[in-house]
């Protein structure tokens, strides 16, 4: 999918249902989402999606509320976009060459980000690379 695609496609769902909560859209959706005491080593957040089966958003509880918000709009991007069983919170070696980490981070940054974000940043949103939409997300992203 395009960038600017995935942009309208999140400024659509604000548009229409003036909200921008992943948390909301989800439940909007019927996509579940589901916080746990993950101790799975550096487990931030994945989607599963099963034929015959509730999408489900898994995030982990040690992050604070604003990065869980976090975590949510970019599983919400996976759980939009693609079709695949399930997508990790993280580029790893077997993911890093493909477009899904990145489109699921453009989806959040769009969906959480006010509208005029382009008229605050140097980049258009729809020219920023993967690496600098995960930069401003990690930004955000804490624990307790």
């Amino acid at each position: 999918m395009k960038a600017q695609d995935i942009i309208e496609m999140a400024r659509s769902i604000k548009k229409n249902w003036k909200i921008n909560d992943p948390y909301e859209i989800a439940t909007r959706l019927g996509i579940s989402v589901i916080h746990t005491d993950s101790c799975v080593k550096d487990f931030t957040a994945h989607t599963i999606k099963m034929p015959g089966y509730p999408t489900t958003i898994s995030i982990n509880n040690k992050y604070s509320e604003k990065a869980k918000k976090i975590l949510c709009a970019h599983e919400l991007g996976h759980a939009l976009l693609h079709e695949q069983c399930i997508n990790y919170f993280a580029t790893t070696s077997s993911n890093v060459m493909t477009n899904i980490e990145f489109e699921a981070n453009l989806f959040a940054v769009a969906l959480l980000a006010d509208n005029d974000i382009n008229m605050k940043l140097s980049i258009p949103l729809e020219k920023m690379n993967n690496y600098l939409l995960k930069t401003i997300m990690d930004y955000n992203i804490s624990t307790n």
